[in-house]
């Protein structure tokens, strides 16, 4: 017996993405991130159910100096 299962429910079943609970944008955990759980479009943490707009302006800060 064969079961079929979209892409979306094959990353909430293994796990793979997280979906901010505040502004519904999903991204791919990575293994080697200090705050895998931030959401870097909003700044909800979705580990401790609180905004961290420190770790947020860290990130967008690193990755502007990239460019």
């Amino acid at each position: 017996m064969k079961i079929v299962i979209t892409e979306k429910q094959a990353e909430k079943l293994f796990g793979e993405k997280i979906e901010c609970k505040k502004c519904e944008h999903s991204w791919t955990k990575k293994k080697n991130e200090k705050h895998p759980y931030l959401c870097h479009m909003c700044g909800w943490d979705n580990k401790t159910n609180k905004y961290n707009d420190e770790e947020l302006f860290n990130f967008w800060k690193k990755e502007t100096k990239k460019k």
